[in-house]
């Protein structure tokens, strides 16, 4: 092969050199291209002026619709001359795709999780809110969620914790639930080993918001969360084989349970939970 004399005419080489299903394409530069492959985008870099025996490092790029996890482990880098793209091509094909095809497996797991993690929260936090919005862009784990009174961006982490780069509260209306959402999911509320059912009642009442309250049992082993406009119409929490449940006063003796929940789960979370089930049927009567 004649030796290349800019990079798109390198990244071209090299995609002839891999074979069928590779191709190259430039972005206005002539030190850089770009490789394209089954499933990967390797970025192709020359140093200036472009000689023989000039560097050149071929490098992955991260792709859009994986959730990216920082690696020390491996760069997907490797180098070679301007010369020799042959020598560049088998590098890519030995050291490249096979720790690229193990990563991937990592990643495309890591991005279903993601996915998963944010719309569950963001899914909760529309109905303890009531009335709210949730769209998802091409970015996984990012959630945009809106309400009569604010707006928040969500964010999935690696961790499985929820964050949010971006708030905008125009009114109080739902701004206490979805912050106090956001604090659990954060992992900055950190709550007793042991609490009564009334400690969870109480919790769904703050995640409610303004006017309402949750007035505990004499044994704390239940708590009838109320708003101050609804007296005596309130929603029992409390406890049946095991089971946490929410009834409503005043309408009919049915019992909504909390099927989503655990005793490991944190007081907010059983709290975020209860909050759903009275917001629901709250809003339907």
């Amino acid at each position: 092969m004649p030796v290349a004399r800019y990079a798109l005419q390198y990244a071209v080489q090299l995609a002839q050199l891999l074979g069928s299903g590779w191709s190259a394409s430039g972005c206005g530069s002539s030190t850089f291209a770009v490789l394209d492959g089954p499933g990967i985008e390797l970025g192709v870099s020359t140093t200036s002026p472009i000689r023989s025996r000039a560097e050149v490092r071929v490098q992955i790029r991260s792709r859009g619709d994986l959730v990216w996890r920082r690696r020390t482990d491996f760069d997907g880098q490797v180098s070679g001359t301007i010369g020799d793209p042959a020598a560049v091509a088998d590098a890519i094909r030995t050291e490249i795709l096979p720790a690229w095809k193990k990563l991937v497996t990592e990643l495309e797991a890591r991005t279903v999780q993601t996915r998963s993690t944010v719309r569950e929260f963001a899914a909760l936090a529309a109905e303890v809110v009531g009335g709210a919005s949730v769209t998802y862009g091409s970015r996984p784990g990012v959630a945009d969620i809106r309400w009569n009174g604010g707006h928040a961006v969500l964010w999935a982490g690696d961790d499985g914790h929820i964050s949010s780069p971006s708030i905008e509260i125009t009114s109080a209306h739902g701004a206490a639930a979805v912050l106090a959402l956001l604090r659990t999911a954060a992992g900055l509320v950190q709550d007793p080993a042991r609490f009564s059912v009334s400690d969870i009642g109480s919790a769904a009442a703050r995640l409610l918001g303004d006017g309402w309250s949750a007035e505990p049992w004499e044994w704390h082993d239940g708590a009838c969360i109320e708003h101050r406009d609804d007296v005596g119409g309130g929603y029992n929490l409390a406890v049946q084989d095991g089971h946490l449940y929410v009834s409503a006063n005043l309408r009919d003796e049915s019992r909504t349970v909390l099927t989503d929940v655990s005793t490991s789960d944190s007081l907010e979370t059983l709290g975020a939970s209860a909050a759903a089930i009275v917001r629901r049927i709250h809003d339907d009567h």
